[in-house]
């Protein structure tokens, strides 16, 4: 965090990044360790550590870095809001540590990603795949995530009503005219269900078991009538560590006080009084998913893997 808030930036530039649109990446100075430079002399994208500059109206990005790191899921990439004079007119905007192990391959050839579609996803929860580290059998259609990863996932994205990775389609929830969904025309995908693509399933090159939840874009106006429940279909465990702290009460403390860290995300955010409201909607939320564990005999169970 230290790093991505004061490193000096040495330089600013855009790279292409698969089918995607272009990365913006800034190369900061900083003593760099070994196992980074290994890192990045493959990809040839980052010399040394690196941020990528993503646009002011990706403001979550940051929460969702402190949600995380709160609930003890430790799945994001680190995240924090900084101001650049010659970027988006000098206006805050959310920059994530650059990590080159998401990209073994290459920049050119995208994430390592899982693909798979919402037909096998819940089969795979079904067959609790790697579970007990159990290699599962060739013809199991299960893929290379741990079970329990699933579990963090939705929960995360739950609170956050991030829908762009299970349910890209918006098949669980009244999407609005302008969300992507409607107006790439995925949401008439959802007759079909069973056949949509997950979208944004990522995982390290060199660590195909565990997750990593990266372009996290949430929203915090969506009222708890219209909430997407589709993120936890199929789910029966969640991880003890986050539910403990949802129930703990003690989640708008925390969050404040890990939040306070980053004072440009602070006051781009309006301050205590800013902060304030956005952790109101994911308390609401919290209470939500507890009744829904209560309503659903969800096991809540330790997940360390």
């Amino acid at each position: 965090m230290r790093f991505l808030a004061d490193a000096k930036v040495l330089r600013i530039r855009e790279v292409s990044h698969g089918d995607s649109s272009s990365l913006l990446i800034f190369d900061g100075e900083t003593k760099v360790s070994p196992t980074n430079k290994n890192h990045t002399k493959r990809s040839n994208v980052c010399a040394g550590q690196c941020g990528v500059i993503s646009s002011p109206v990706d403001t979550t990005e940051v929460f969702a870095f402190h949600l995380d790191r709160v609930l003890g899921l430790n799945r994001t990439l680190p995240a924090v809001s900084r101001k650049f004079r010659f970027v988006h007119d000098g206006q805050p905007c959310p920059v994530v540590s650059w990590d080159a192990s998401l990209y073994p391959d290459g920049l050119a050839a995208g994430w390592a990603t899982v693909r798979l579609t919402w037909g096998d996803y819940q089969s795979s929860l079904k067959q609790r795949c790697w579970h007990k580290n159990i290699i599962p059998k060739p013809d199991s259609g299960c893929s290379t995530i741990h079970h329990y990863e699933w579990s963090k996932l939705a929960l995360f994205d739950f609170l956050l009503q991030i829908h762009n990775r299970l349910d890209k389609s918006c098949c669980g929830f009244r999407p609005r005219q302008e969300d992507v969904c409607m107006e790439l025309g995925h949401h008439t995908e959802c007759g079909d269900q069973d056949h949509i693509q997950l979208a944004n399933i990522i995982h390290r090159g060199h660590d195909p078991r565990h997750l990593v939840f990266t372009n996290n874009k949430g929203f915090f106006d969506r009222n708890e009538d219209n909430l997407d429940f589709r993120l936890l279909a199929g789910i029966k465990e969640l991880p003890e560590q986050a539910v403990a702290v949802l129930r703990s009460r003690r989640l708008r403390e925390k969050l404040l006080q890990s939040l306070f860290l980053d004072q440009t995300y602070w006051e781009s955010q309006g301050g205590r009084q800013g902060i304030d409201k956005l952790i109101d909607v994911i308390e609401r939320r919290a209470k939500v998913l507890l009744t829904y564990i209560n309503a659903h005999g969800i096991k809540v169970i330790t997940m360390n893997v």
